[in-house]
């Protein structure tokens, strides 16, 4: 089962596949009070477990979550307004948007499953959706509709293994149209995320980190709890871990899926989320004193990036990044910070102070 919290409305909302587990210590609604808990009770082996990963499939499926109610994800109206009317009306994406769009509370939780790699590519996790057991599939859809399957999903529910590569080829198309264009920039916001969070995990520990991903997380006792209003729902995770996963477009919310079969994953806002569709160009007088290219870069450094990251985003080659940001480090406008094998670069305070930032 994965829970959001939502911020838009406060009204308890359900996404996922939801099932009966052995890791459900007790699951209540009680729609007369107010601000209780979702609680992930994690023991010593969870905690060592925790990692980060980036999921393409589940910024897929957000962002289809997101056409249906573009009120309450205003940051996103200027990606809204390009794509929404043509995948709302686009036949061949009907099963697709039956299966993300139409639900009102919950979703089918094979369509996002946790990452394996901390930066999953989009056929890798395409992939896992089209080898989901059968009796999975069968099972999500009676979880989300019940009685009410729409039509579209009929040959899905009979003939699961025969259909889902209809879904995914659905998913590659929406893919290509809505996402791929834009997927250098926001894999380069996820990243720049990924890194910030690993350092303070590794610097102050999960009772500093935990409560910085969202102002409805907090975490006390070994228990990391998420704000949700009208419900009191707890999970021991069991050693099985915790997949953090940053998301663009799951802002405003926070989402959990703990219960099994699948591995218990918490996806909240990204930092930087608002800098995805409103970058300023920089201006023409910064451009004049350090160049264009080194300008371009510094105003790309709303986020902590890589140098491979930063060559898809500008259309400059990896070396001439390389080189540009070198300058950008020795002047003190950029400072470089290594995380495992990858080096991300941000911008100081003197480089935000040229910026006007």
């Amino acid at each position: 089962m994965a829970i959001a919290t939502d911020r838009s409305d406060r009204h308890a909302r359900t996404f996922g596949g939801g099932h009966p587990c052995a890791s459900t210590i007790q699951a209540t609604v009680n729609p007369r009070e107010a601000n209780l808990m979702l609680r992930l009770s994690m023991s010593l082996g969870d905690l060592a477990s925790i990692r980060f990963a980036i999921s393409p499939a589940w910024e897929l499926v957000a962002s289809l979550r997101v056409l249906r109610d573009p009120g309450a994800h205003a940051v996103h109206l200027p990606w809204v307004t390009r794509h929404r009317a043509a995948v709302l009306a686009a036949p061949d994406l009907r099963e697709l948007r039956d299966l993300v769009i139409a639900p009102d509370h919950k979703l089918p939780g094979f369509l996002a499953p946790a990452p394996h790699s901390p930066v999953a590519e989009p056929e890798a996790e395409f992939a896992a959706v089209r080898q989901t057991p059968a009796a999975i599939v069968r099972q999500e859809l009676e979880t989300v509709y019940g009685d009410r399957l729409p039509a579209s999903l009929t040959d899905l529910r009979r003939a699961p293994r025969r259909t889902l590569p209809v879904i995914v080829a659905q998913m590659r198309a929406y893919w290509t149209l809505t996402l791929g264009p834009y997927w250098g920039r926001i894999r380069g916001i996820l990243e720049g995320d990924v890194m910030f969070r690993a350092r303070r995990l590794a610097d102050d520990g999960p009772h500093r980190m935990f409560p910085e991903l969202d102002p409805a997380i907090s975490w006390s006792a070994d228990v990391l709890s998420v704000d949700r209003p009208n419900l009191d729902l707890a999970y021991a995770l069991g050693g099985r871990g915790l997949v953090l996963v940053p998301s663009l477009f799951a802002w405003p919310n926070v989402f959990v899926k703990a219960s099994e079969p699948w591995a218990p994953v918490l996806r909240y806002p990204a930092r930087g989320v608002g800098s995805m569709w409103h970058s300023d160009a920089p201006t023409a007088d910064l451009a004049l004193v350090i160049g264009q290219a080194r300008a371009t870069l510094l105003a790309e450094l709303t986020t902590p990036s890589t140098t491979t990251t930063l060559a898809r985003r500008t259309g400059l080659t990896p070396s001439g990044v390389s080189a540009h940001l070198s300058r950008l480090v020795t002047a003190g406008l950029v400072t470089r910070q290594r995380a495992g094998r990858l080096v991300f670069y941000a911008r100081t305070r003197r480089g935000d102070a040229l910026l006007g930032d």
